[in-house]
């Protein structure tokens, strides 16, 4: 099965690059011709009526009403297991520390040493050092022809400036300073390569170069770096004021989505603000305004609470199911998130920090479990005795799932998800889409060129003692 995988990436590999020198319309129909035929059993026909196809569906193939309702998944577990605190303030305190020391996890943006000018330059060269024979061979696209070289430009042309400010409205994180896009062929305008991002109101940078016109900044946010176009930012703050905004205090946590203020913000889950007062059911909160700090409102509901929640499985299983339906968007699209920003913004609630990027977010866990040379059957097995211990994530290169647990003996976990392949009659595959928050199977991808979920997944981050 192996071999027979690798001869159809073989051929898929030459058929990419003739490809490339084709007609767009020309280029879809090979690709998909091929397709079918390379995966198509000898003696069947591959269904053109389904091969390469999409469609759009309301649930993931296999999940009910059931598993898409808390009272189940608090039903699945006895009381004393669900209110369990898996780790300590103490505990996850040591654990952020602990993930910051390794490369692309959180950050810590005022605490870690400043950064030189040159360390900073040499990250902007990486970047665009890893991007550029993306182009270069057609595996990404321009959506405004040249638009990567006049963000070179920008880049180079860009100076140093050292300050901390916080974000007043959202705004997109973009890998290099270029607004029009980057984008695997065919262009899916759904999956901008250059979206790295987004950044959501009350959310620190450290500002660390400026373009010529002041146009764009290159900014650090913990969970990632990258460039913001004309952002709206408080004034400067110094360290202490940063810090003080960001840590210290009696806190409001946002445990729901899309929070209203009194005075027209919304505040996203895992978003924090330092408490000033409290009147007729409403925190007075600091936020940040393009003319510094100010007062708000904000309601005392279930949407908020007073303090970090503790790491109990019963206020994961709240956080996450309430998320069901929510759209997933890549980098944040028109709102939305994506797999890793979903559980980012979910454990911030708790006072962990994550980085943005899944692979990574795979290996933030109390311990880790490398699980891609076993079998399904055994992957499954480690899943049940990791579940024992605390949360689990579930890695595949490129996603990355939460554990929910067994029904029934059936392994289900939630993500935001974007897409699934089913295989066709005869051959080939055709793409399912979800784009939403939803709770899936392992089995996803049975029998297609991507495999199945569980045959996918390589690591297990483990969250508790």
């Amino acid at each position: 099965m192996a071999g027979g995988r690798s001869r159809v990436s073989r051929r898929m590999r030459l058929v990419e690059k003739q490809c490339r020198r084709m007609p767009r319309h020309a280029s879809l129909a090979l690709t998909t011709l091929v397709a079918a035929l390379t995966l198509t059993p000898p003696g069947r026909a591959a269904d053109p009526r389904c091969v390469g196809t999409t469609s759009w569906s309301a649930r993931p193939a296999g999940t009910g009403d059931a598993q898409r309702e808390l009272a189940t998944w608090l039903a699945a577990r006895a009381p004393d297991e669900l209110d369990r605190a898996l780790l300590t303030p103490g505990e996850i305190a040591r654990l952020n520390d602990a993930n910051g020391a390794r490369p692309g996890t959180w950050q810590d943006v005022v605490r870690e040493p400043p950064r030189s000018p040159r360390a900073v330059e040499d990250e902007l060269r990486e970047r665009f050092a890893h991007m550029r024979p993306r182009l270069e061979t057609g595996a990404w696209v321009e959506a405004r022809r040249g638009s990567f070289g006049s963000a070179l430009a920008i880049a180079r042309d860009s100076r140093p400036v050292s300050r901390f400010q916080l974000v007043v409205t959202p705004a997109d994180l973009r890998c290099v300073p270029e607004s029009g896009g980057l984008f695997t062929p065919p262009m899916d305008r759904d999956f901008d390569r250059n979206r790295c991002s987004v950044l959501h109101t009350g959310e620190l940078v450290r500002v660390d170069r400026e373009s010529a016109d002041g146009r764009w900044v290159y900014v650090a946010a913990g969970h990632g770096v990258g460039w913001l176009e004309l952002p709206e930012l408080t004034p400067p703050l110094s360290p202490a004021e940063a810090l003080a905004y960001r840590d210290d205090g009696d806190r409001l946590v946002v445990v729901d989505d899309w929070v209203p203020t009194e005075r027209g913000a919304f505040l996203r889950l895992g978003a924090s603000a330092p408490i000033v007062g409290y009147d007729a059911g409403y925190y007075q909160v600091l936020v940040p305004t393009l003319d510094g700090l100010g007062d708000d409102w904000v309601r005392d509901d279930a949407a908020v609470h007073r303090g970090l929640l503790p790491l109990t499985r019963r206020n994961v299983l709240r956080l996450v199911m309430r998320r069901i339906g929510d759209p997933y968007g890549w980098g944040g699209t028109g709102g939305g998130r994506d797999c890793s920003r979903l559980l980012h913004d979910t454990f911030a609630t708790f006072g962990l920090r994550f980085g943005r990027n899944s692979s990574v977010q795979g290996e933030s866990g109390a311990r880790t479990i490398d699980v891609a040379r076993l079998s399904d059957r055994a992957k499954r097995d480690a899943i049940r005795r990791a579940d024992a211990d605390g949360i689990v994530f579930l890695y595949m290169p490129g996603h990355i799932m939460l554990y929910l647990g067994e029904l029934d003996g059936t392994p289900w976990a939630l993500s935001a998800i974007s897409e699934y392949l089913v295989p066709c009659p005869g051959g080939g595959d055709r793409t399912v889409r979800v784009d939403r928050v939803d709770v899936t199977t392992l089995e996803l991808g049975r029998g297609t060129e991507r495999t199945a979920f569980i045959e996918r997944i390589t690591r297990l981050a483990v969250f508790g003692p």
